[in-house]
This record gives C-alpha cells, structure tokens and sequence, in this order.
C-alpha cells in the first residue's frame, strides 16, 4: 500500500466515522414531531431535548480533548460510535410520568458519545501524511462529512421512523459496527497534542485571528445553523403540513449546502483570506435565506434552502482550519474541543431560548433568529478587518 493510498483510506475512514456519529445526533429533530405527539410534549420542551444533546456532546469534548494527550493511536471514536448508537433505542421509552427523565438520559448518553469522536478524529486527521493530502482539504473534507452526516439526520432519521417506526432505527446500528472495525484495523495515529503551529494564515494587514475572535465568530455561525437544522423539520411538519421525510429532506439540504460551500472554499483559502471569504459568503447567502423563510409554505422553495446553506453554512470548518494555528489558544486537542465543541455547545443554549420563544410567537417567526445571527456575523467580521486596518496604520 503506497502512502498515497493509505493516506486516502485513512481520511475516508474518518470521514465516514465523522459522518456516522453526526447523522445518528441528527436523527433527533427529523422525528421530533412525532416523539412530541407520543410523549405529549410542547415544542419547548422538545427543544430541551435537542440543547441537551447540542449542549452534552459539545461542551464534553473541552473535557475529551484534554483525554489521552500522550496516545497515539485513536480509542475514543470507536467508543464514541457505540454510545451514539443510543438514540436507537429511544422508541422502547414508555410513555408516563417519568418518560421525560428517561428521554433527558438518552439524549446525554448520546452527547458523550457524540463527544468523544470529534478531538481524537481531528488529530487522527492531523497525523494524516500532509504530502499526501493538504492539510486544509483534508481538515474541510473531514467537517464536510459532519454536515452532511448532521444534515442527513432529520431525513434518515424522519424517513425511517415514519414508514417502520421506532425500529426501523435499530438498522443504524449495523454501519455503525462496520465503522468500529474498519477503524480499528487501520493504522490510524494521532497528531501531538502541543501547542498550535506558528506560521498562523494572515489577515489583511499582516495580523492574524485570534483564538477568541475564531471562537466568536464560529460561534454565531453555528447558531444560525442549528435553529435552522434543530427547528426547521418540525415548522414544516406542525406549520405547514409537510411530512416528516420531507422537513428531514429541507433540514439536509441546508446542511448539505453547508458541506458543499465549505468543500469548495477550502481550494480558495491560500488565494482569500478566510475573514473576507466568511464576509463575502454570509453577505451573499442571507438574502436567500430570508427568502426561503419567507416562503417556507412553499415545497418550491426548496432550492433556496441549499443555496443558503452553500453561502452562510461555509464559513466554520474554514475557521475549524484557521483555529488550529490562531495565536493565544490552547494546545491542539483542546482547541479543537473548543473550537468543535464550545461553539456548537453555546450555539444549543441559543436553541433553547428559541424553542420557549417559539411557544410564544410561534415557530415560523421564531426562525428568523437565524438570519439575525449571520447577521451579526457579518456585523463582527466588517469590524474586525476594520480593526486591523487599524493596527496597521498605527
């Protein structure tokens, strides 16, 4: 086996365990429509479920990236797959009183093993041959593969439960065990985890992001696309009528839309600057998701959601690759647990206050919380190419 070859192997591997553990979290908003019928639940409550499981799996991996720092082969995947296998045996809940607290302790299960994937796989990505494979692509091929895993969720997820139900999901579990022996049989090692690389990508002006700038800005981009991914297939189900494989379907799509646009700016990072590309994808993409919002009623405004997901969505696996060399961070695992898991960590508290406002002034209002966060990212990324503008000519 050439190096070549083995370094593609690897990196599809990790992909597919990227993509695996990502699509069995998001299985969770693609049948929630129906999960709230049977436990009698309100949308807000509901929402608890999803923040739970957002919240659990991301601030657990600032704990995770700190495991096994001297490792260097993976574990923590392998575990991570087995426990995200959970969620299928969520319809095997009786229904009752206490069918909530059995809820909230499947959901967190799930987290942790959504956790334990996400800073091992990154290092695992990170010792992959760079001569083989660029570092860039192959860091963006990996976080493309959690979109469109997170994104394939809501339909796989809804699709399955609406025509086997609660146990046509038990057929997740056989991939799943395909991927904990495909993994272990690879000879997968794990990057160092040090401090992050010196020669930091610049900014305009010289200067560079700095961690807490990284942090902030995925942030925000990471709620706009959470209220879209968590909510959307429920609106379209409760406001509009749609079935549950097609909210999953509209839910996928934005997120694919989000792997693609990613995949495609990781060819442009060397030529633009990351900060200007986010700049120019969430000022071109929020028109079309407004629109679509707009038009949510409407199955013909479909196309718009991909779009929208292609340009406002981009942005946060390049700033995953500006974040392992950005100054005043972390060592390596621990920033990719921030970076990974903070951002979408915070991005469920987020979910959370618009699941109760959605009791309140419905749930099809209650999504235009996303366009408002690109929004303010678009707002911080004008006054942080200001302020280096700035420091440039002092």
């Amino acid at each position: 086996m050439t190096r070549h070859s083995l370094a593609f192997r690897q990196l599809a591997v990790l992909t597919a365990v990227h993509f695996m553990v990502d699509m069995l979290s998001g299985t969770l908003p693609g049948f929630l429509p129906v999960l709230l019928e049977k436990y009698t639940l309100s949308i807000g409550m509901g929402t608890v479920l999803l923040t739970l499981c957002a919240f659990s799996s991301n601030t657990i991996q600032l704990w995770a990236g700190t495991l096994r720092k001297s490792a260097t082969r993976p574990l923590l995947p392998q575990i991570g797959l087995l426990l995200g296998c959970i969620i299928c045996f969520i319809g095997l809940i009786p229904s009752g009183g206490g069918a909530m607290w059995m809820l909230t302790a499947l959901v967190l299960i799930l987290g942790v093993g959504v956790a334990l994937v996400h800073p091992e796989g990154l290092r695992a990505v990170c010792a992959i041959d760079g001569t083989a494979i660029s570092p860039a692509v192959a860091t963006s091929i990996f976080m493309l593969s959690g979109f469109l895993g997170y994104a394939a969720g809501p339909l796989i997820g809804g699709t399955l439960v609406e025509f086997a139900g609660f146990s046509g999901l038990f057929l997740l579990i056989i991939p799943a065990l395909l991927l904990v022996l495909f993994i272990s049989m690879l000879r997968l090692r794990l990057a160092k985890d040090g401090a992050g690389a010196k020669n930091a990508p610049q900014l305009p002006g010289g200067d560079v992001l700095t961690f807490k700038e990284v942090f902030l800005v995925a942030t925000l981009i990471n709620t706009g696309c959470t209220v879209i991914q968590g909510l959307l297939p429920t609106c379209l189900n409760e406001a509009h009528g749609f079935s549950l494989a097609f909210g999953g379907l509209s839910a996928m799509l934005f997120g694919a839309g989000a792997g693609a646009g990613a995949l495609t700016t990781s060819f442009l990072i060397r030529q633009f600057h990351i900060i200007k590309c986010i700049l120019w994808e969430i000022t071109a993409g929020l028109p079309f998701l407004i629109w679509y919002l707009c038009a949510a009623g409407s199955a013909s405004a479909l196309p718009l959601l991909f779009l929208a997901g292609a340009l406002v969505g981009a942005g946060f696996p390049q700033l995953v690759v500006l974040a392992r060399t950005a100054p005043n961070g972390p060592s390596l695992g621990a920033r990719m647990g921030l970076i990974v898991g903070g951002t979408w960590g915070v991005a469920g508290i987020l979910l959370l206050g618009v699941g109760f406002l959605a009791d309140r002034i419905g749930i099809q209002a209650a999504l235009f919380v996303s366009p408002a966060s690109f929004l303010a990212v678009l707002i911080i990324t004008l006054r942080l190419l200001w302020k280096h503008r700035e420091k440039k000519m002092v």
